[in-house]
């Protein structure tokens, strides 16, 4: 026979109803902001606006953020055979600033080209974008010229890795900030493209050792899923929708599969990964050994590369996450795809 539980209590206080199933633990503490589906539901949807503002405002530090509005975060190139650009979060603010806000947990060779490359769509879609607003001014697109004055655009990267710096970079360094600048003299061509990287595994502050804002939001991107309570410092405002949406006992059915699926694949591509980085590994570096200094070194980095893509298509996974977690390109894993198959 079937039931299912309609209520529950606590201290002999009804606290409202449940669908779990008889045997079910009930659900506690919260959920992990670096999972996918949660990632994207506190900070990409229409629900939770309120939450991806504050957390922008202190990023950027600017404070002006007052509305946002979502984005497509799907887009194609200029032709069908360029690749499409998948972003987790893009907005425009009331301003008309874009921000493309990724999560990226698995270390990437060319994550910083990757960053680059996303900016570089909302910067192309704001000469039609102005040539949408002139028709709508004006019924047609008849002596429509555009200035090539740009709103600014700005990328924030979560990464749950440590990224490369130059000398002098301190290791408990977290943020950084980048814009392009004069060589010599250091003078900012312009303020319209910033990267922003936040890199996790830099972050190891406790509880009483959060400073700032920004301490804050990358002590809860590490540790939320380890809360069992809303932590003392944690007295802003700003923080109780973020406390009350995370909090897994708040999820409906749907809303707890979703975050248990995409749990799920975090530990299968973990598992993944780890088993091809293991094949992979053995030959790359036994080359880069036998080739010697650095030239050996950039092939066995090379063959480890390509030995874990193809111990990665083997196991069917598809072609954008080998892309993902390698650093090869599309081509270079075609063209070791039709070598095997001529073997």
């Amino acid at each position: 026979m079937y039931f299912r539980i309609i209520w529950i209590r606590e201290n002999d206080e009804f606290l409202g109803h449940t669908n779990m199933d008889i045997g079910e633990t009930r659900r506690e503490g919260y959920a992990s902001l670096t999972n996918d589906y949660m990632f994207k539901r506190i900070f990409g949807s229409e629900e939770c606006k309120d939450i991806l503002i504050a957390f922008l405002n202190r990023i950027v530090g600017n404070g002006e953020i007052t509305d946002v509005v979502f984005l497509n975060t799907e887009h194609l190139g200029p032709t069908a055979d360029d690749r499409k650009a998948v972003f987790d979060i893009s907005v425009r603010t009331q301003l008309g600033e874009e921000y493309i806000v990724e999560m990226q947990l698995a270390q990437q060779a060319y994550f910083r080209d990757r960053a680059l490359f996303y900016t570089g769509y909302p910067v192309i879609h704001q000469a039609e974008r102005a040539k949408e607003k002139y028709i709508d001014e004006h019924g047609d697109s008849a002596g429509f010229r555009w200035d090539f004055k740009l709103k600014p655009v700005r990328f924030i990267g979560v990464v749950n890795f440590s990224m490369k710096h130059g000398e002098g970079w301190s290791s408990g360094r977290y943020h950084s900030s980048y814009r392009l600048h004069e060589d010599e003299t250091g003078e900012v061509l312009h303020d319209k493209l910033q990267f922003i990287f936040l890199e996790l595994a830099r972050f190891d502050k406790a509880e009483d050792e959060l400073e700032d804002y920004y301490d804050k939001w990358m002590y809860l991107f590490k540790n939320m899923n380890s809360l069992k309570r809303r932590p003392d410092v944690f007295v802003e405002k700003e923080f109780d929708r973020l406390f009350d949406m995370a909090k897994i006992c708040n999820f409906t059915p749907e809303q707890y599969n979703n975050y248990q699926e995409a749990q799920k694949m975090i530990y299968d591509y973990e598992n993944t990964i780890d088993f091809a980085r293991q094949e992979g590994v053995k030959q790359g570096l036994e080359q880069g050994r036998q080739e010697g200094h650095l030239q050996g070194l950039a092939e066995g980095e090379l063959k480890k590369a390509l030995e874990v893509a193809r111990t990665m298509k083997g196991l069917g996974i598809e072609l954008d996450l080998i892309v993902k977690s390698t650093g090869l390109s599309e081509e270079e894993i075609r063209k070791l795809q039709i070598h095997q198959e001529r073997l």
